[in-house]
């Protein structure tokens, strides 16, 4: 019980605006992608089994674009994790700007981000070559734009 709890508050944490089914499938029809297919709960969920995250490093995540301590490689093997679960991204590291869209459109609510699809690209041409630091620099580089959008409007 308490497992699910904590999963449940990571997830609502993590994700922040969470929408109505009504909604989620209207913007997943509105990005041409298809929600039903992302098991978002269950990858967090397998993800923090093994990468153990402290809440208060999604909470800074959402809050800044950023870890607290940028040097703890845990945090960042849960990002990708999830988003290899959710094959946003390949196990090869490479990102799908397509599900990324679906993906933060569906599950976060992103609006400020007007042009997800192409923030994604832009912010998928990483050079980092640890998986784990090249999801999270990913991740990193979506939030920070979506705080940037945010704060012009």
């Amino acid at each position: 019980m308490y497992k699910q709890v904590f999963v449940s508050v990571v997830l609502l944490l993590s994700l922040s605006l969470v929408q109505s089914a009504e909604d989620k499938d209207e913007v997943a029809r509105d990005v041409g992608g298809d929600m039903a297919d992302m098991d978002i709960m269950g990858a967090l969920s397998d993800c923090n089994e093994t990468f153990r995250i402290d809440m208060a490093y999604l909470l800074a995540l959402n809050e800044s674009g950023s870890f607290p301590d940028e040097t703890d490689r845990t945090p960042k093997c849960y990002v990708r994790c999830v988003l290899e679960m959710v094959d946003v991204a390949s196990a090869d590291g490479q990102y799908d700007p397509d599900r990324t869209e679906a993906a933060l459109m569906g599950i976060r609510g992103v609006r400020a981000l007007s042009n997800v699809k192409e923030t994604a690209s832009k912010c998928a041409d990483r050079s980092e070559t640890c998986k784990c630091e090249r999801s999270y620099q990913y991740i990193k580089c979506l939030m920070e734009a979506e705080i940037k959008m945010s704060e012009k409007s």
